[in-house]
């Protein structure tokens, strides 16, 4: 039996759970990008999670790189399936137009999933889905076509606001900015170009991690039971722990693959300086 809605077929064709949402009703952060595609406002946006945790990663030891940044870069991820997925909708409904967004998007992701029905909110806002966790990664085909035709469901039922977490506060009091210099997040702290103050290298260095920071997710309740991804992109190629002689030894078409390439080798080799290089309780 052939997939009756555009949501159907999305949802056959990346094997993860779909919802839908009116782009009126979405929170236009880049309209430029709706224009670019030829898309109105009078079209849908059809989002999904993609899971990228194995379980048995997160308590690890080894580890020096943030969770999503284990497996190769999701932007790769998010082309090759438009690669195959524009095309196929295309034929499949010739007289509308599609495009593939994640993380450089026209809408708010995180507000237009949780309204659509794929999670809840998080105090750290992260979306927050049933089944993994926060470990997910938010994309969303947009499309000229109206939500009615793409769900052939009402969008009466979509609420105004985005669902909340409990609010437990527990993401907010583990969270490390609270006590990092200038109450700058972690992850944006590795990921800082540039020479860094003296105070910021202390944190760098006090800090687990070479790329990225865990510690919201970690010990969020909600993540504490997840389910390892079903997806074999995150499930391959994979780099629990970075050294300076690893990252020396990588071309520059995997270095290229990696989550840390966007900002260069100098910054992830500048973090990496700071953790092997000087002794304990010595600064750079």
């Amino acid at each position: 039996m052939m997939a009756s809605t555009v949501c159907e077929t999305i949802e056959a064709q990346v094997g993860l759970p779909v919802r839908a949402i009116p782009l009126s009703m979405c929170r236009i952060m880049r309209p430029y990008l709706l224009d670019r595609a030829g898309i109105p406002t009078s079209g849908a946006a059809i989002l999904f999670t993609a899971p990228y945790v194995l379980s048995s990663d997160i308590a690890n030891e080894q580890r020096n790189v943030s969770l999503y940044a284990v497996s190769e870069d999701y932007h790769l991820y998010v082309r090759e399936l438009g690669d195959a997925l524009l095309p196929f909708l295309t034929d499949r409904f010739p007289n509308h137009r599609f495009a593939l967004f994640s993380d450089h998007s026209p809408i708010a992701e995180v507000d237009a999933a949780a309204r659509a029905g794929l999670g809840v909110v998080g105090m750290n806002h992260l979306l927050i889905t049933p089944t993994w966790g926060s470990y997910v990664f938010i994309a969303e085909i947009v499309t000229d076509m109206p939500f009615e035709q793409v769900t052939e469901m009402s969008a009466c039922d979509i609420p105004s606001t985005p669902p909340l977490c409990e609010r437990c506060g527990k993401c907010t009091r583990a969270c490390p900015a609270q006590s990092a210099p200038n109450g700058i997040c972690l992850s944006a702290l590795t990921q800082k170009k540039g020479v860094l103050s003296e105070s910021e290298r202390a944190a760098l260095r006090s800090h687990p991690l070479v790329w990225g920071c865990d510690i919201c997710q970690t010990v969020c309740p909600h993540n504490q039971f997840v389910k390892d991804t079903p997806v074999a992109f995150f499930r391959k190629n994979r780099r629990i722990t970075i050294d300076p002689t690893t990252l020396n030894e990588m071309s520059d078409d995997e270095f290229s693959r990696r989550a840390y390439a966007w900002r260069g080798r100098s910054v992830i080799t500048r973090n990496l300086d700071m953790k092997y290089s000087y002794p304990k309780g010595e600064l750079p």
